[in-house]
């Protein structure tokens, strides 16, 4: 070889060429396939695809995925197919959220602005004696101390308003757009009933049973209040709802919905009224999933996931004057009746 060709050699040999580069390891690949695995045995949806066709999909696109970013967008993909718009994929490098068609929810400055605020819960006395709670979000995860203390907080204000002997209750859930559920439903359910509480269903529609193991059983005392306090069993109940009442919040709705004495005033909910559960997989993502239904205390199962309310009405969501809402006035003609 001539000294020229030898140099043409080299030349070559320095640059890259795309066919040759580095597929992702097989441990990401493992990754990817547990993910998938996760998705077909956990979600409420996976019955509605074609498990073969998406691992050959899958195995496709993980042979030509050279990077992380590729090997995720495959997680992604499946994702999407679910169409689990109360789900989500916290990956390695990425998030993901199916997004649902159709037109998005529409706040009004009232919620909007008090967004902007802490989350917080409000108690008032309104005229003829109705008593006003907003039960905000409790954006909590599963930290049982903090469970604890958001159930306390929860009760001690029902607590107050109690001390006055209200004719009546409004219960604001426009702004609760969910968290951990458990502390809601302790602080509310003597007031609600508990016969009034929802149930979960499977895949198949069939309503499951209660959880009685101690994991549940420990993890539902870690909400219990301190200091509970009675109600007048069937004191009327207006509960008000909207597009900013999610998840949790929603599930506290459907359980007031069988409630004698009780109306729901305001808008249709967002509609992700299911059970979701989390699952972490190799120490690396995480999958939020839709598990179940949620069913009525009838066991109506709510198959929209939408609570509607029984008395429509459109509000400009007035929190620093409650008094000129229009949804808490709609609340109070009916309560004062």
């Amino acid at each position: 070889m001539s000294c020229k060709q030898l140099m043409v050699g080299l030349f070559f040999s320095c640059i890259p060429f795309s066919g040759l580069e580095a597929q992702v390891p097989d441990s990401l690949k493992h990754y990817v396939y547990a993910c998938l695995e996760v998705m077909q045995k956990e979600s409420l949806y996976a019955s509605q695809l074609n498990w073969n066709n998406i691992r050959d999909s899958v195995n496709q696109q993980l042979g030509m995925a050279k990077t992380l970013k590729e090997a995720e967008s495959s997680v992604i993909w499946v994702f999407a197919q679910l169409k689990d718009h109360h789900g989500m994929y916290g990956g390695i490098d990425t998030t993901y959220r199916y997004q649902k068609p159709g037109p998005e929810r529409e706040f009004s400055k009232g919620i909007l602005a008090e967004y902007q605020k802490p989350r917080s819960i409000r108690i008032r006395m309104l005229a003829n004696g109705i008593a006003y709670y907003k039960m905000p979000a409790v954006l909590i995860g599963s930290n049982q101390e903090k469970m604890k203390q958001w159930a306390n907080m929860l009760t001690d204000s029902l607590c107050k308003l109690e001390t006055q002997h209200p004719r009546g209750y409004i219960v604001d859930l426009r702004m609760n757009n969910g968290g951990n559920s458990e502390p809601m439903w302790q602080a509310l359910k003597d007031l609600i009933g508990e016969e009034n509480h929802t149930y979960t269903a499977d895949a198949n529609r069939k309503i499951l049973p209660d959880e009685t193991d101690s994991v549940t059983v420990r993890y539902r005392m870690a909400a219990l209040p301190d200091r509970p306090c009675s109600f007048q069993k069937h004191i009327p109940v207006a509960v008000l709802i909207g597009p900013g009442t999610a998840s949790s919040g929603e599930i506290m709705a459907l359980s007031f919905s069988t409630r004698r004495k009780t109306r729901l005033f305001g808008e249709p909910t967002i509609g992700v009224a299911s059970v979701t559960n989390g699952f972490v997989i190799q120490e690396k993502g995480y999958l939020l999933l839709t598990v179940g239904y949620i069913a009525n205390a009838r066991k109506e199962i709510l198959s929209s996931y939408y609570i509607q309310p029984d008395v429509f009405v459109k509000s400009d969501d007035n929190y620093s004057e409650p008094e000129k809402d229009v949804t808490v006035q709609a609340a109070l003609k009916w309560l004062n009746q």
